[in-house]
Order: structure tokens, then sequence, then C-alpha cells
């Protein structure tokens, strides 16, 4: 369990990565087809992936254009090269070596094509309008959109392009975890003019996007594309206004009709517009258009309602943590660390597992059995708890090196391979807090819940609340009664 559960973290609620080792070299399959695998990692099998999928002739006759006239794929390619030939990468181990916008633009598209191709289909036209510059933004935006809601959960039906009666959106995606179907439209930024101005026609393209057809209700992805060099978290001002302009549009019509309510994504990925450059960040804010209570400014007044508004989008909501959560293309197959997956000395601590722990002060070892554990990140090491043959129970301190803290970066609640949900989080919001504490007391009983408020002046009507909206009124409870301690203890401190 905890394995799958690392490989969801890793890759997504797509089809998982189908690979094995045969004959002592790595084969992956795609759908109906197998790739033997040249180099060790995930990233390899992508490369050739897809340079296989736009075919190899074709790129072998745009390399024999001059650099500025090839196409942008292959003019990635060219600067992944000379990446590779200064970083001093042979191909005889696995290094690691940080990506310039090149090469993450590079390693993205194929990690996207695959997941098309390996969960739903690849279709000839849209690799035919990646090849061809003029379309190529466009169609690279939709397949990023396409692949994104795969990882998320979702499976995808693309319309019929060729079908002229009607307008359709490009794609319906169906929520494999609730069934609802969404109709989806994503809409690439025009990045220039003939005189080579920048558009920023946000309203105009949302437009665009809700006069299309569509059976179901609808999510729109709007890209801006604009340069950003910021490295925080903070939402840069061109994100900021872009959602003011579009916040402008609410309340008109189209043909008499008020436009229609949508989930709109406003994207900014920047990297392939600095190719020698470090990887630019991706910026992503979810909105909903004419939808109250899906605003990034939407107030509630109680944890209860905010609650409600949240399980109303809730496959909204999950996919926009999923766009956050699998936004790193995997360089191992099946969710490992690559910190681990690629050492040859890095010990790994597995509950379950034997180990040679220290138990006398001159240094007297004796076998254990690891219990539990937990990482002390500042400390660079794990406080663990090991079970001697005797039934003795001993905490020891074990060093974790660099690579071993990195892999509990990228998977903490799986870190000693046994499922630790809390890991690694930080419960820094009242809502958190609420929705914390809804998890812990989920299979408490109706009479102890009414126990713990047994005090309450209306206790009356909790009586006669139902067994879910007892869990909430008791959650919501203790959620504030928390938050006024910490602030209390705060005061004191202060």
């Amino acid at each position: 369990m905890a394995k799958e559960a690392q490989r969801v973290a890793q890759q997504g609620l797509g089809r998982p990565i189908i690979s094995a080792e045969i004959g002592g070299r790595r084969v992956v399959a795609v759908r109906n087809r197998l790739y033997h695998v040249k180099g060790k990692t995930f990233h390899d099998f992508l490369g050739d992936y897809l340079r296989d999928v736009l075919d190899p002739a074709w790129g072998n006759a745009e390399l024999e254009k001059p650099l500025r006239d090839r196409h942008p794929i292959v003019q990635w390619y060219d600067s992944i090269c000379n990446l590779q030939r200064r970083s001093g990468v042979t191909g005889d181990s696995v290094v690691q070596i940080e990506a310039n916008g090149a090469a993450s633009a590079w390693i993205r598209l194929a990690y996207d094509l695959y997941a098309l191709d390996h969960n739903a289909e690849l279709q000839k036209k849209l690799v035919g309008r990646l090849k061809n510059p003029d379309m190529f933004p466009g169609a690279r935006y939709e397949t990023y959109v396409a692949a994104a809601m795969i990882r998320a959960g979702f499976d995808i039906e693309f319309e019929d392009e060729d079908d002229r009666s009607t307008t359709h959106c490009e794609f319906v995606a169906t929520c494999k975890a609730s069934a609802n179907k969404y109709s989806v439209e994503a809409k690439h930024r025009n990045r220039g003019d003939a005189t080579g101005t920048l558009r920023f026609r946000l309203g105009r393209r949302l437009q665009g996007a809700l006069r299309k057809q569509a059976a179901h209700p609808r999510i729109v992805f709007l890209d801006v594309g604009v340069p950003d060099d910021q490295r925080d978290a903070t939402v840069p001002g061109f994100m900021r206004q872009a959602l003011y302009d579009l916040r402008g549009f609410e309340g008109r019509t189209l043909n008499g009709h008020p436009l229609p309510a949508a989930y709109v994504f406003l994207t900014n990925m920047p990297s392939d517009r600095d190719l020698e450059g470090a990887v630019r960040r991706t910026v992503i804010l979810a909105e909903g258009f004419q939808i109250p209570d899906f605003k990034l400014d939407a107030g509630f007044p109680t944890l209860r309602e905010a609650y409600a508004a949240m399980r109303a989008h809730q496959d909204i909501h999950d996919l926009l943590r999923s766009l956050r959560d699998h936004s790193e293309v995997p360089a191992t197959f099946d969710g490992e660390a690559p910190e681990l997956a690629f050492s040859t000395n890095e010990a790994r601590l597995s509950v379950g597992s034997w180990y040679e722990v220290q138990v006398g002060p001159k240094g007297e070892t004796a076998p254990a059995q690891l219990l539990q554990g937990i990482v002390l990140e500042p400390e660079q090491a794990a406080t663990c708890v090991f079970q001697l043959q005797d039934g003795q129970q001993v905490t020891v301190s074990v060093p974790l090196s660099a690579a071993e803290l990195q892999a509990y970066r990228w998977h903490p609640a799986t870190f000693f391979e046994r499922i630790e949900s809390s890991a690694g989080q930080t419960i820094e919001t009242p809502f958190k807090t609420f929705m914390w504490l809804l998890e812990a007391h989920k299979n408490a009983t109706r009479a102890q819940l009414l126990a713990k408020m047994a005090g309450a002046p209306n206790f009356d009507v909790l009586e006669r609340l139902t067994d879910r909206d007892l869990l909430e009124e008791y959650a919501e409870r203790m959620a504030w009664t928390i938050w006024a301690q910490t602030s209390k203890n705060k005061s004191e401190t202060a």
C-alpha cells in the first residue's frame, strides 16, 4: 500500500508506468507497444519516446536547417545537447544536473504526450499540429491541459474535430472518483501580431471558449504567456491583473444571453522563453467565473460553510491540487525517489525490517526491528523506535545522508515504507485544523461525540443533528478552541 501511495504521489491517478527489467534491459509498455530503454531513467525513455512520436526523419530534416529556422522542439534539442556537453554527461552512469529552460520544455512535452498515448489517444492530427511551427503553441498547450487532467484522475474523450455541424470544446473529461463530466477548452495566448506587439486579450479568449457548445459544466484553461523571473511564491502582478480583467466580464451577455459559468484556470509557464536560462516557475490560479463560492477571495461565515463549498466543487479542488503535486516529471519508473533508486550505498529505513542498532554505552549492538520513526530535518536524522528480540524497545537517533533527506522531501508520508499521512504536513490555518479534526475523528461514534460536547448550552440541538453534521459541528468547535489557545500562548510568549 505504501509503494502504491508513493507511486500515485509521483505519477498521479492515470495508468501507472508499466515497465520491467528483461534480459538486463529496461522495457516500457505504452498501450500496445514496447520500447527498449537505452538508459536507466524514465527521462531516458521519454527522450527516445519523443523522437519516435515526432518521427526521426522529420527531426533529421529539421537539423539540416540553420538553428534559427528550426522547429522550436528541435531548437530545444540543440540546447539540451549543449547542456549535456558542458556538464560532461556521458551516459555511462546516472547523474543529476540542473535543467535549463530547453531541457524542462523537452521532457515535459514528452511526458504529456506519453500520458495521452498511454491513457487515452495520441491523435495523428495533434502530432501534425505540434510539428507545424504556426500551430505548435496552441497544440502544445492543449496537450499539457489534457495530460494534466489525466494525472488528476480524469478520463479524456476527444471531440470529433471533423464534425463541422456544431461547435464543441477540446474534449470531455470524466472524473473517475465522482463520475462527473466536464467540457474542457484550452486557449493559448497569441504571443504577437504582425508587428511583434504582445496582446493581452484574456476576455476575448474567454468569450471564445464560452461560445462553444458544451453539454457539461465548463472548465476553461487560459494561458497568460508573460515572462516571469520571480523565484518566490508570491502571485505576480500580471496574474492579479489578468484575474481582475476576467472578473470584469462577469454579468455580460452573449447573443442576448448571460455568459455561462465556468471554472477558469489561469496559467503562466514561461520556461521555453529562455532556453539557456534557469527553469522558470509555473503559476496557476483557479477562479469560478460567475461561481460565487469558488473565488480566490471568497469568504464564509463558518468553517462548515467553507467545507460545504469545497465539497460542492471537490473535483475542481482535486484538479488544482494535482496540478501542484504532479508538476514534476518522474525520473524513476515505480515512484521511488531517484536518490535511493540509483544509489548503491544508501540504506533504507523500513518499518518491519531488522537492523543492527547500538544498545550499550560501549558501542554494543544487537539485532532490532524498526517499529516507527520520525524525520527531524534540522537535525538531519530520524528518531526511530526499535524492538529487540527480547521485546525491549529502544529509541535511537539514526543519521540521514543528504540523499535520504531529499528522498524524504519527495515522499514524507511513505519514507519508512508505511503510510503516515500526517508526515511532513503543517496545520497553519483554522480550516486545515478543522479538516485534520474531521479525519482524526471520522470513526468516532455518535455517543462519543455527544459526550465530548456534553456541557454545550445547545446540547438539545446537537442531539438532533445527523451523524455527519454532528461530526462537523464538533470539528469546528474544537478548531476554534485550538486556535484561541494558540493565539493566547503566542501573546503570552510575546
